[in-house]
């Protein structure tokens, strides 16, 4: 009589090798937000970011300091957590986490990701987005409209800085944040 594998052990390994499959390519598309270096270091140069800039218009200078994101739920909980019990000046940070919708709040700074790119022309039309300082990450953003974009570089995160950009969202932009770019359009 011939041996085989049971039929109830064949489908309980394949099952399991499954299981394991889905588990190990959803931990590969969203990294917890406590190993995610890249949100980490973007939060760090957002706030940084918004520690060397002022905002010609004065209602900007009221109220809380608002950081909008779109997209990105490490960077929003990030930011919650690093910075949010923190000022600007003395504007106390609000981290809001926004709809992806090209209708947005009035903010200080709004990170907007490559996935939701298509909502940047919509968004810069917006008064709202007058004098809003807009972060990306995608190539070309800032041709597109955005002040500062974030660059993949040599294993590292920089960042690249439009000042026509920022001249038109009524932005100072800061020497510090000039000197510490990797590419300074002007």
């Amino acid at each position: 009589m011939r041996r085989g594998r049971h039929p109830l052990l064949a489908l309980a390994t394949g099952g399991l090798l499954l299981l394991l499959a889905a588990v190990l390519g959803g931990a590969a598309q969203q990294r917890e937000p406590d190993k995610d270096t890249t949100a980490m270091i973007q939060a760090s140069y957002i706030y940084n970011i918004a520690k060397l800039v002022q905002w010609r218009d004065p209602a900007m200078r009221n109220g809380p300091f608002v950081i909008g994101v779109m997209g990105s739920d490490n960077l929003y909980q990030e930011l919650v957590n690093k910075y949010a019990n923190r000022s600007i000046g003395k504007q106390p940070i609000e981290v809001r986490k926004l709809p992806e919708l090209p209708e947005v709040d009035r903010c200080h700074i709004l990170f907007v990701p490559g996935i939701d790119r298509a909502l940047l022309p919509g968004i810069l039309k917006q008064p709202n987005a007058r004098s809003t300082l807009v972060v990306t990450d995608f190539p070309d953003a800032l041709n597109h409209g955005a002040v500062v974009n974030f660059l993949a570089a040599r294993n590292t995160l920089k960042y690249e800085l439009s000042m026509a950009n920022a001249d038109k969202h009524r932005i100072d932009v800061g020497l510090t944040l000039r000197q510490l770019a990797d590419k300074v359009v002007e």
